[in-house]
């Protein structure tokens, strides 16, 4: 299969790795070139790569598309790819989709409408840490759960539409969305608290069985993160998606990532989004602060 990523940073040293060992050819961008090499850790994966510099030459021979761009961006690459005659057979698609509830739910509406198969970056539930919530979470007894993530934020980063909310960045949008769809998935959806300010943002959310999550996402200028289930003593990781492994100078997420995608390359089945949805906009419609 012949794979095509979207996206110089974490299309790279995040999606080329975990795509790689799937595709027969990997088409970058010509214009990635140049940060590609710049960075030794992607040498190994150099073999496979087509560097191509028009896409309306090349989206005819792509089975599996991967972007990796901020919303606005995905938005636009998706709307214009579908007008072009090409056969991929599956959209991987970064998370928070477009930068509002509505306007991903407009996005994915055409895939539905199109018939086309895609999938969202949401990795969290590929981490031990949720697994093990997931099964505390399946027992009959009441459970209440403490989450924190402290995220580093340097003071040059403050101009990334990763901290812009209406970009689809800021603590909800890019780093707390990445929760929402967790929770959507265990059927929690009846908001206790939710409080935001410019450095943090926290939500208190039970499920129907009144099984209770706490979550705590702040600015900080350290970064790590921290769960406790119960009455147990909290387990302490550098962030949420680094388990108990050596990961060297691979980012952690390409491990998740892999599963990821060896997950939905031969999934047929559009995913069902609505609950993640509707929990995301009650979220943002109810949240006491501003945005």
């Amino acid at each position: 299969m012949n794979s095509l990523i979207y996206g110089s940073g974490f299309g790279l040293y995040g999606y080329l790795p975990a795509i790689y060992g799937f595709s027969s050819k990997v088409y970058l961008n010509k214009k990635y070139k140049a940060f590609f090499n710049s960075r030794n850790e992607l040498a190994k994966f150099e073999s496979k790569i087509i560097w191509y510099v028009d896409i309306n030459k090349t989206i005819h021979k792509i089975d599996y598309l991967i972007i990796a761009k901020r919303p606005r961006d995905q938005s636009r690459i998706i709307k214009s790819l579908l007008k072009k005659k090409n056969k991929i057979k599956h959209f991987f698609l970064e998370k928070p989709i477009s930068s509002t509830p509505k306007k991903s739910s407009e996005l994915l509406k055409i895939f539905y409408i199109k018939k086309i198969n895609y999938s969202v970056g949401f990795l969290f539930k590929y981490t031990n840490w949720s697994k093990l919530i997931k099964n505390k979470l399946a027992n009959k007894k009441k459970n209440k759960i403490f989450i924190v993530w402290n995220i580093k934020k340097k003071l040059n980063d403050s101009k990334s539409w990763k901290y812009n909310f209406n970009e689809g960045g800021g603590l909800i949008r890019y780093y707390g969305i990445h929760f929402i769809k967790l929770f959507s998935d265990f059927n929690f959806d009846i908001i206790k608290k939710n409080m935001i300010k410019k450095n943090y943002w926290e939500l208190n959310i039970q499920d129907k069985k009144r099984n209770s999550i706490k979550l705590l996402l702040r600015y900080s200028n350290i970064s790590n993160f921290a769960y406790k289930i119960n009455n147990e003593r909290f387990n302490k990781l550098h962030n949420p998606f680094f388990d108990k492994i050596n990961y060297k100078s691979i980012d952690p997420r390409c491990f998740f990532l892999k599963k990821y995608i060896r997950k939905n390359l031969s999934n047929n089945n559009l995913p069902n989004m609505e609950k993640f949805l509707n929990l995301w906009h009650i979220i943002e419609d109810d949240v006491n602060g501003i945005l």
